[in-house]
């Protein structure tokens, strides 16, 4: 698909566009919170990325990966234009299907509870724990493409998970909230 995309072929640029665009727009408004600014950042991602991949070189990385990589370099670059950090947000609230799944209010109302007390809790991670929390459990994102993505080796994004696991059972151990021993689940 990258080759046929190279050589200017439409529908190999919106096969690319159609399965990465979800992943990026998500990461983005993750991010930001915001979903005007997540939609642009995802865009002038693939912008960057169109646009060099007659450069493109393929390793051991997943053009996924090389994604992300690019909208975490343009989230810096927003956040250095804006002055300020980055926020952190309870990005499984824009991962809620859209169907409706059966859930009685009552349990739809636990539910959203636990998601806002886990997106507390992880707020008190240190960023690359957050970091790794974020990409690996909530976005399912493979150990080696978390990696490549904060430039570490899979080695240490591992005890990074591992660690902020652990923190953050501890965490939900010392707010008394149930469920703490499930976090790695």
């Amino acid at each position: 698909m990258i080759a046929k995309a190279r050589e200017g072929e439409k529908a190999a640029l919106n096969e690319l566009v159609t399965t990465y665009w979800p992943f990026i727009y998500r990461l983005a408004l993750a991010k930001t919170g915001n979903q005007d600014d997540a939609q642009e950042l995802a865009q002038d991602t693939f912008l960057r990325a169109l646009a060099a991949l007659p450069r493109y070189q393929e390793t051991n990385a997943t053009f996924k990966t090389y994604l992300a990589r690019i909208a975490l370099n343009l989230i810096t670059d927003y956040y250095r234009k804006k002055g300020r950090t980055p926020q952190v947000f309870d990005i499984a609230q824009y991962q809620d299907p859209i169907i409706d799944t059966g859930t009685r209010p009552d349990e739809a109302a636990v539910n959203s509870e636990q998601r806002q007390e886990v997106a507390r809790m992880l707020t008190l991670l240190p960023e690359e724990q957050r970091q790794v929390i974020e990409l690996r459990i909530i976005q399912g994102v493979a150990v080696a493409d978390v990696a490549r993505i904060m430039g570490k080796s899979a080695a240490a994004i591992k005890m990074l998970q591992q660690r902020a696991l652990k923190k953050l059972k501890d965490l939900f151990a010392e707010n008394g909230l149930g469920g703490g021993g499930e976090v790695g689940a």
